[in-house]
């Protein structure tokens, strides 16, 4: 009976550390869209053309399966804008590096410059 409490804390962090792990990276996240877009698609062409006539008739049924494909769709809106949001994040960290990168070019490039003056002076004297 100890191990039950325990058992579902730890299913609980693997779902969570799982979630982050796909939420992080860009191409399980991509993969995550795709499918969630995909099921999404075909939810709503099952309940529109084979299921429409029996999600008509019973209002209970209809109800929920709307709701489902619903919630459906606002997860794949939600992941879509979160890939957005993580997207311009990582363009802006790449910005700044390379920003970063440039000057420190730029500082070397000058500093070049001048051992070259210096010495071309000191050759002309």
């Amino acid at each position: 009976m100890e191990k039950e409490p325990e058992e579902k804390e730890q299913r609980l962090a693997m779902g969570l550390a799982t979630a982050w792990f796909v939420l992080r990276y860009r191409p399980y996240r991509r993969n995550l869209l795709f499918i969630s877009t995909l099921v999404t698609i075909i939810a709503v062409f099952a309940g529109a053309v084979p299921l429409g006539r029996v999600l008509t008739t019973e209002a209970v049924w209809f109800a929920i399966y709307w709701m489902v494909v619903f919630f459906l769709a606002a997860f794949v809106l939600l992941l879509a804008i979160y890939d957005l949001i993580r997207i311009r994040h990582e363009h802006r960290k790449n910005l700044k590096s390379l920003d970063q990168e440039i000057a420190e070019a730029e500082e070397e490039a000058r500093r070049l410059a001048e051992e070259e003056l210096a010495r071309a002076s000191e050759e002309d004297d």
